[in-house]
């Protein structure tokens, strides 16, 4: 399809459109999330976005056995005919025009509210053609935007996401350069060239710091992150506890969990990282808002 700035766009793979969501950007948000990412955080809570391609998942606590599985062979129930929903599609090939119809039904709960549309994934940066033409479209309809990213890919057209997105929430991993690449695949050093960028556009930048236990909890990660955030300029940091919500997801479309045993975290378990990012002039939210 072709945008109304004349960009040619092809359409994206999307697991879900999240409504009254009110920790991704301010106010009441619908997020919706793109699939692929090129990145393998062991902690992810949204591994359904791992892969690009669509993809089926199944609650077993929901499934009554309506077919075969001798052996405990696949169930062969098509799951638009499973019966309980135990079987689902996950991903949704989406235009940029069905979408932005369907989220600005939400209008009256934005306005209302302050709030607006987050694009999350996976990494939405993987699709940049499909990104920035929806959130143009978004903004055309009068809706704030806002990203959900690591910011760590090639920028296609910095000027351009600038100018649709309000606010860029911008993921602060492993500080450590080397670590980070081998635990995640994400380059601290391309993301930080990226945010120099954008914030010389004028870009609106948030913070956001997930305390991970065995990985981004430590005083060394934090003390780095903390201070490469203060270095760029920024002045408000999301803090996001460990928690468990995705736990179900792994089970669900088949695949590993490392930190399944890992306790999550309470608010209180990171009031010391709170207490940090406030001492050096920080506006520190915990879960964000």
């Amino acid at each position: 399809m072709t945008n109304t700035s004349g960009y040619i766009v092809n359409p994206a793979t999307v697991t879900n459109v999240q409504r009254f969501s009110l920790h991704d950007g301010g106010g009441i948000r619908t997020v919706v999330f793109l699939k692929g990412c090129p990145f393998r955080c062991p902690w992810c809570c949204n591994p359904e976005n791992l892969s690009a391609e669509p993809e089926v998942s199944l609650k077993e606590r929901l499934c009554m056995h309506c077919s075969p599985r001798p052996g405990g062979a696949p169930c062969a129930t098509a799951p638009e005919d499973c019966p309980t929903g135990a079987k689902e599609l996950l991903g949704r090939t989406r235009t940029v025009d069905d979408l932005v119809a369907e989220v600005a039904r939400d209008g009256a709960f934005f306005e209302e509210s302050g709030g607006g549309v987050t694009v999350s994934g996976g990494e939405c940066l993987l699709c940049q053609d499909f990104l920035l033409a929806f959130l143009e479209a978004c903004r055309a309809e009068g809706l704030s935007t806002a990203v959900e990213t690591t910011l760590a890919l090639p920028l296609e057209d910095p000027a351009r996401l600038v100018a649709a997105c309000d606010v860029l929430l911008v993921d602060f991993k492993i500080a450590d350069r080397a670590r980070s690449l081998e635990v995640t695949g994400i380059d601290p050093e391309l993301r930080d060239a990226n945010l120099r960028t954008v914030l010389g556009l004028g870009a609106r930048v948030v913070a956001r710091m997930p305390i991970i236990p065995g990985f981004t909890d430590d005083d060394a990660c934090v003390a780095a992150n903390v201070a490469r955030i203060r270095e760029l300029g920024l002045s408000r940091v999301d803090v996001l506890p460990f928690h468990q919500l995705g736990q179900g997801k792994y089970d669900a479309t088949g695949r590993d969990y490392a930190l399944r045993d890992v306790p999550q975290l309470s608010d209180a378990d990171v009031a010391g990282v709170v207490a940090r990012c406030e001492a050096a002039g920080l506006a520190a939210v915990v879960h964000g808002e």
